[in-house]
């Protein structure tokens, strides 16, 4: 759709020769959303950046530890700064009543974005957690431990 969107907002431009006022909204729309369902997916497939030089060379009980506990931290922020805090500035952003005026939307569309996606991490991390404590993966090697 971003793609498409902004593929149509060049050819409306440069040869029709008139700029759609939507297409920039909508492409900004879609890549916070493409962004933030990206993290969860990354997130899903444990492909988040990290550094493991050092947690490489402990033991793998040690390993495991600092797993779950960067895990826990994760599953934190994701529950309470996303979740619950994008929880509350959507509400307060639909509450608000703040349209964008080219798209003739609530802006609290490009804020669902941020708890929907912080609800997905929380689920997702969650799964990891709870398969590192039981010994199936960890997420600071990505191998399997069974």
């Amino acid at each position: 759709m971003l793609v498409v969107n902004d593929l149509w907002g060049v050819f409306a431009r440069y040869l029709l020769g008139d700029k759609t006022r939507w297409s920039e909204k909508v492409a900004r729309l879609l890549l916070v959303w493409l962004a933030m369902l990206g993290a969860a997916l990354a997130v899903l497939d444990q492909c988040h950046l990290g550094v493991d030089v050092l947690t490489a060379r402990f033991h793998s009980d040690a390993q495991r530890t600092v797993a779950l506990f960067s895990q826990f931290v994760v599953l934190l922020f994701a529950a309470l700064v996303l979740t619950y805090g994008g929880g509350q500035l959507l509400l307060q952003r639909w509450n608000s009543g703040q349209i964008l005026p080219a798209l003739g939307v609530s802006k609290a569309w490009f804020y669902l974005a941020i708890p929907f996606s912080g609800a997905l991490i929380s689920l997702f991390t969650l799964g990891t957690l709870i398969d590192t404590f039981r010994g199936r993966t960890t997420a600071a090697t990505n191998v399997d431990l069974a």
